[in-house]
């Protein structure tokens, strides 16, 4: 592409030349008058020669498949971005809840899993790894029920010590 360009630019500049100095040799009077509008043709054709050789078929196939790329590349941008956002809320949610932990005096790890059948990914499933007491659990239960809707029946909760 950029050579086409290059060669555009060089056959103006030479046509321009070329008219410069036919102009400078032609003696005034009509002739000249007659040599200025022949050079002024021979710039415009010079200038318009790539769109008279223009191939309507090569550009349409080239365009069709610049839109083919593009779509491609679209398709995968969205896929990327779509489990980018996953990630994130993924990683936010489980500091949110881990935070949440903290105040209520629990040490413990927190997994979150979020499904994005949606437009957006949505908190599925929370994993808590820790030693919790009875009311600590409970208390961890509602409160994430709470902020994330999320059902007893998918927190999961794993002791310390790996069991």
């Amino acid at each position: 592409m950029l050579e086409l360009i290059r060669q555009w630019l060089v056959g103006i500049t030479c046509a321009a030349m070329v008219v410069a100095l036919a102009e400078g040799l032609t003696p005034p009077g009509t002739i000249r008058k007659i040599g200025k509008l022949t050079g002024g043709l021979v710039l415009l054709v010079s200038i318009l020669q790539p769109v008279v050789e223009l191939d309507p078929a090569a550009l349409t196939r080239s365009l069709t498949e610049y839109k083919l790329e593009l779509g491609a590349y679209s398709a995968q941008l969205e896929e990327e971005n779509g489990e980018l956002m996953k990630s994130i809320i993924e990683e936010q949610s489980a500091a949110y809840i881990l935070d949440k932990a903290a105040q209520q005096g629990i040490a413990c790890q927190v997994t979150v899993q979020a499904a994005g059948e949606g437009e957006w990914p949505v908190p599925e499933t929370v994993t808590v790894q820790g030693t919790l007491t009875g009311a600590q659990r409970e208390a961890l239960e509602r409160q994430i029920e709470a902020d994330f809707a999320i059902p007893v029946q998918r927190q999961f909760y794993e002791s310390g010590d790996g069991a």
